[in-house]
């Protein structure tokens, strides 16, 4: 489990290379485009409170602008993982074509049932998170103030949501090997080291914008700079699964 951690988090820099050995940098653009549909539900959420506040005379502006935030950050991750799911499939897909040497027939019909496939991984994993990230904190809201338990229920959380981000983010390379959605499940069980590793850099970014959310100069450019950060690193994670899979396939590194 350990190997397969950090083989993943290494995969990120292989995930650059092939970004440009196999000049999959013509999706950014699509990319870029597929953001604005991203941001765009943000921005009308954001006035949507903001009206709603000035509507009250005796509310907290403050208050409820940071359960907005809240909000949006707690689903950004999949929000952001759903949206992309048809530029994630064919890039997946690529990339998988590259490695393996095999050329495909472009089908929409495939295609629209790997988008849905995807989308169905990503609400999946998405509830179960939520579900133990709630029943963690439930349970550490009764325990004891003591430092090492909530350290050990934080550092569980941040295991249990790695996970399931990476398991979404393999998934787009599972649909290439056309393995089924149980198959796709026991096998992500079988490797959590490789779902962990992806998912936590993703996480990481995350997290990383959330702490930052506060010292930029304007909400807006906080939400254009965490959308463009996590979706290139989603962007990354993807052609990352789809090499980690290819050798864990293949039993050995990839000479391409």
């Amino acid at each position: 489990m350990i190997n397969d951690f950090r083989h993943s988090v290494a995969a990120y820099l292989k995930a650059v290379y092939y970004l440009f050995k196999f000049r999959l940098y013509k999706y950014l653009l699509l990319l870029l485009l597929l953001l604005i549909l991203f941001a765009f539900p943000v921005f009308i959420f954001d006035y949507i409170i903001q009206f709603i506040t000035g509507l009250i005379p005796y509310a907290s502006a403050q208050k409820y602008a940071l359960i907005s935030v809240n909000i949006v950050a707690a689903f950004s991750g999949f929000l952001l993982l759903l949206v992309l799911s048809p530029l994630f499939s064919v890039v997946s897909e690529e990339v998988g074509k590259k490695l393996n040497g095999q050329t495909y027939r472009f089908s929409v019909t495939q295609l629209v049932k790997d988008i849905i496939r995807g989308i169905k991984i990503s609400l999946r994993n998405m509830f179960w998170q939520y579900l133990s990230v709630a029943l963690i904190s439930t349970g550490l809201y009764f325990l004891p103030d003591n430092k090492i338990i909530q350290i050990f229920g934080n550092t569980l959380i941040i295991l249990i949501t790695s996970y399931f981000y990476g398991f979404s983010i393999l998934d787009y390379a599972m649909e290439n090997y056309r393995m089924s959605y149980k198959a796709s499940v026991q096998w992500v069980r079988e490797h959590p080291g490789i779902a962990i590793g992806l998912g936590s850099i993703y996480y990481g970014i995350i997290s990383l914008n959330n702490l930052m959310e506060n010292r930029l100069i304007s909400s807006h450019i906080s939400i254009y700079w965490s959308a463009f950060s996590e979706a290139l690193i989603a962007f990354l994670a993807v052609i990352a699964a789809s090499y980690l899979l290819h050798i864990k396939k293949n039993g050995a590194i990839s000479k391409v």
